[in-house]
């Protein structure tokens, strides 16, 4: 019986303005999301515009990174469906299910978005960052709704320049804790919490030690129904920093119903309820303007359900 080696994945990495200055093995930990130990049996691997490199090395923007990686997010297909809003040439629109990973766990295999992708769409699967399986962005494990993935490099290019740009426009539904009967505009940096690698914080400013280095974001928030103790919001955004808005919420005081990391003292459902329920990107190809809504889960319905309560709005429904 011949024993076939795990495939090998290609991974090529355009770094960032904001990656400019960073150590190599530090930069491959940070994209390719792991370990400062594999990021540096990484680093000397790689080759950084065609030459080889060593792990302090500083990567500048622009520099093209490229290095073998053995991933195994995707080596086992998934065996799950996968819903496909839209499919063209370049651009796949899927609605995830709430519980599932988009990616899996570095260095773990089983089921996730990114597997169920390069099962159906095998053309993704090298794609981006290794085991991505071509999607541009992610969301919660706990979150549902609408991610971009992308078939083609340029569109994948195209796709990641448009977020960075913050051109591409994302709306959620969320069920938050308290009576919120006014908008907001929560304009707070995040960066990661100094106590807990599994949170992040709202800050004043940027400017923080490069570690807990914040991103900008901003979150517009309008109440669509307001419950006795509760309320549906819709929240807006065009920034993607991690936690965005479960974090922004909570630092307004309405933190989402039953989130285990910023709600944890809120009586609420098991889980929390947070639905990326529409998104506005460009087509890579054309150009053109194009828009993605997602419906409620079924599941919101039951868990939401209270005497006299009105159904729940459909996703893309609303004010804007």
């Amino acid at each position: 019986m011949t024993r076939l080696a795990r495939p090998v994945r290609i991974a090529t990495l355009v770094v960032s303005a904001d990656d400019t200055g960073r150590r190599l093995d530090e930069f491959l930990a940070r994209t390719l999301a792991v370990g400062r130990r594999t990021a540096v049996r990484l680093a000397a691997r790689a080759r950084v515009d065609g030459r080889a490199a060593r792990k302090g090395d500083r990567v500048r923007s622009g520099e093209v990174v490229v290095v073998p990686h053995a991933d195994g997010a995707t080596d086992t297909p998934a065996e799950g469906p996968l819903t496909v809003v839209r499919e063209t040439l370049a651009v796949l629109v899927l609605d995830k299910p709430a519980a599932l990973p988009s990616v899996a766990l570095r260095g773990a295999g089983g089921d996730s978005l990114a597997a169920r992708i390069a099962r159906h769409f095998p053309e993704c699967a090298d794609l981006g960052r290794p085991g991505e399986s071509g999607l541009v962005h992610r969301l919660d494990n706990g979150t549902s709704g609408l991610l971009l993935a992308a078939r083609t490099a340029d569109a994948y290019a195209s796709l990641r320049a448009q977020f960075r740009a913050h051109t591409v426009a994302k709306e959620y539904l969320a069920l938050v804790a308290g009576r919120l009967e006014r908008p907001l505009c929560i304009d707070a940096p995040i960066g990661q919490h100094r106590a807990a690698r599994s949170r992040v914080r709202a800050l004043a400013t940027t400017a923080t030690a490069r570690r807990y280095a914040a991103r900008p974001a901003c979150t517009n928030v309008t109440p669509e129904r307001v419950f006795d103790d509760a309320t549906l919001v819709r929240a807006r955004t065009t920034t993607g920093a991690r936690h965005q808005i479960r974090v922004h919420l909570a630092g307004a005081g309405h933190p989402l119903l039953g989130d285990p990391l910023y709600g944890a003292s809120t009586p609420g459902p098991a889980g929390f309820l947070l639905h990326a329920s529409r998104i506005e990107w460009l087509d890579p190809v054309t150009g053109a303007a194009q828009s993605d809504d997602a419906p409620l889960p079924e599941t919101w319905s039951a868990r939401t359900a209270q005497p006299g309560h009105a159904a729940l709005p459909r996703a893309g429904g609303g004010p804007r």
